[in-house]
């Protein structure tokens, strides 16, 4: 009868482990697994946040000049209104004249247009893959080539950056009593291809 007895409670032991005591302490590991990632992730957020209010300071430490040039130099739109602008503005300043048979397409899909940027070559540039889109404008000016000289190193010194492609050359007056202006004045047809940052 004893050992019946012993035998009753070693039984009602044993299955008090597996039934109640093994599945609180399966849960409880759990738990514990779950409460260290967690402090895993609160800890990886806390660099990010700390790395995140680093790179702010250092944008806001940049000197709104310099970002306003960054902006120029590779812009986040093709912009091409001020690109056409800014282009017209140094032709002047340099005694060319007013740009003239100005044309202008985006590089990926092929297509023209002399008004505006059309949906399409928006989405030619865009599709081409890369991170950054690629826009070709090509205009006529005329005058001296000296002042065209200058005009060509003022566009290598502008923030904007850009790549010139070709140049056409053609002399302007057909008869003899040009004279030295005849030889002096000339046509030029610029194409040039410039940059902006996808985003």
């Amino acid at each position: 009868m004893r050992y019946i007895f012993l035998l009753i409670i070693i039984g009602a032991s044993v299955a008090t482990f597996f039934m109640v005591i093994k599945p609180r302490y399966d849960t409880l590991k759990t738990v514990k697994n779950d409460v260290t990632n967690y402090d895993s992730s609160l800890e990886t957020a806390e660099k990010l946040k700390v790395s995140r209010e680093e790179l702010i300071a250092k944008y806001n430490s940049i000197p709104k000049t310099d970002l306003d040039g960054i902006k120029t130099l590779l812009p986040d739109s093709v912009d091409n209104i001020r690109l056409i602008i800014q282009l017209d503005s140094l032709a002047t300043k340099n005694g060319l004249s007013t740009l003239r048979s100005v044309d202008y397409r985006s590089d990926a899909s092929g297509t023209a247009s002399g008004d505006s940027t059309t949906t399409t070559e928006m989405q030619g540039v865009s599709s081409s893959g890369k991170s950054y889109g690629e826009f070709v404008v090509s205009f006529q000016t005329s005058g001296q080539y000296k002042n065209f000289l200058a005009f060509l190193s003022d566009l290598e010194q502008n923030l904007r950056l850009v790549d010139v492609t070709s140049i056409d050359f053609t002399v302007l007056g057909n008869d003899d009593t040009a004279g030295a202006q005849a030889s002096t004045n000339m046509s030029y047809k610029v194409t040039l291809k410039t940059y902006w940052l996808k985003k």
